[in-house]
């Protein structure tokens, strides 16, 4: 387990990650200090929307019983919708992802978060491709996403029961590259063979950019590189 640590308010805070994730840690770490200076973060019942996720504050003392806070986030393993945990490495991967996409594609960003609805096409979840498109909201808590079977014959003729609305943490468990789509605006199509992204357009069928997996893969290899040229260099 990997702890970030900053202080806020002249108050020790921590974050806990099975990985690495600086960056992400840092921009909570930074939200936190700028709302700091309006209201009081360091209360039981605070609650930040950052993004894709919700994150709390809860407050502890070490060994020597001094106080600190420690940040939490939605327990996607049990109810996002009322447990939380230390653990925040799923909100944080979600959170890299979905800048990472953003960026990217050079999209403006519209909010979806874990608890908003996405309608799913229940024959969709388990073939290999399928495809993602945004509308408008029909109301509040609605992502405004659909997730369909890429090429279906009978795109025109399924009947309700077919359907089902869920939480768009749920795509964790059968389909968790849709996840980095979300916060990309209305008219956005993404196409996704197995778990992997393989076609993004815009509200005008223009093509978008966005990075493989293998792409991805390279640039972490060769952050690590640099991070641990940095580490020796330092050292030295």
């Amino acid at each position: 387990m990997v702890t970030f640590e900053t202080t806020i308010k002249d108050k020790k805070v921590k974050m806990y990650a099975d990985v690495p994730l600086k960056n992400a840690a840092g921009a909570i770490f930074q939200t936190l200090a700028n709302i700091s200076t309006k209201t009081n973060i360091f209360s039981e019942k605070f609650i930040m929307s950052f993004g894709w996720a919700y994150f709390f504050m809860s407050k502890r003392e070490d060994e020597n019983k001094e106080e600190f806070w420690v940040v939490q986030t939605t327990d996607y393993k049990k109810n996002p919708m009322q447990d939380r945990t230390d653990n925040v490495t799923v909100s944080l991967l979600v959170q890299n992802m979905q800048v990472e996409g953003i960026k990217v594609a050079g999209l403006k960003p519209e909010n979806c978060t874990f608890k908003d609805t996405i309608l799913v096409l229940k024959k969709a979840v388990n073939q290999e491709d399928i495809y993602l498109s945004r509308t408008e909201a029909a109301n509040k808590g609605d992502s405004g996403w659909y997730f369909g079977l890429l090429n279906d014959p009978d795109e025109d003729k399924h009947t309700s029961d077919e359907y089902e609305k869920v939480p768009t943490y749920q795509l964790l468990n059968f389909r968790s590259e849709a996840l980095r789509v979300l916060q990309m605006p209305v008219g956005t199509v993404a196409v996704i063979h197995k778990n992997e992204l393989t076609a993004l357009v815009d509200k005008d069928d223009k093509p978008l950019k966005f990075t493989t997996e293998q792409e991805r893969q390279k640039i972490l290899a060769e952050r690590k590189k640099e991070e641990a040229a940095a580490a020796e260099k330092k050292d030295n």
